[in-house]
């Protein structure tokens, strides 16, 4: 080899081992982190971002259910069977009553118009004393208002086996009406004796309640 080739050979070497430790002593950036964000507030935020906390549901909300009306319970009538009989002494005798309706009792409101019909006759007693009815009356009670339903001042014989017939028409009640009452009285002649044609008044009063059912709106 040439002496000036060797040379130039050794100062390639040279220019090489240099350009090499020049990059070894230089240190590159780290691509990995944005500039000027330290590895302390690196921390700070990684704990931030652990120790949010979690939402919470709040409370359950459960919805009111709306309270279905109320029907008032209808107590029971004496005409809920369609009759009754009644039994008032007079006296040694009695005055038995017999109630009756065709109509549906159980299904009466204060708005319907009512029929009721009654039979009145006289057990015990001595059969041939004379017994007369020389009035009757009957009224109507709805708690709000008191009617009259009819009234006879005609005279009948009430001796056995005749009796008292009678058909009530009830008007129809104030609508806040939960009740009605029927009241009867007789007003009786009875003979002091047989065959003597004197008397003394005798006065009979009954009555039945009528429950009514209350209309929805």
């Amino acid at each position: 080899m040439r002496a000036g080739g060797a040379r130039r050979g050794a100062v390639g070497l040279g220019a090489a081992l240099t350009f090499g430790a020049l990059l070894t002593g230089c240190q590159l950036p780290d691509v990995g982190m944005s500039p000027g964000l330290s590895a302390a507030a690196a921390e700070t935020s990684a704990a931030t971002t652990s120790a949010a906390p979690a939402t919470t549901a709040g409370p359950a909300i459960t919805p009111v259910a709306e309270e279905a009306p109320v029907t008032p319970v209808r107590s029971a009538g004496d005409l809920d069977t369609g009759s009754v009989t009644h039994t008032v002494a007079a006296g040694d005798r009695d005055v038995v009553i017999d109630w009756w309706t065709d109509q549906e009792a159980v299904s009466w409101t204060a708005a319907d118009a009512k029929t009721i019909q009654l039979a009145a006759h006289v057990e015990g007693g001595t059969a041939r004393q004379a017994v007369k009815v020389t009035r009757f009356a009957a009224t109507a009670d709805d708690g709000t208002t008191r009617t009259t339903v009819t009234e006879d001042r005609g005279e009948f014989v009430l001796t056995p086996p005749f009796d008292y017939t009678s058909a009530l028409n009830v008007a129809p009640s104030a609508a806040t009406a939960t009740q009605l009452t029927v009241y009867v009285q007789f007003d009786l002649l009875v003979e002091t004796a047989i065959g003597s044609g004197e008397y003394f008044r005798q006065t009979v009063q009954d009555s039945i309640e009528l429950p009514l059912l209350q209309e929805t709106s």
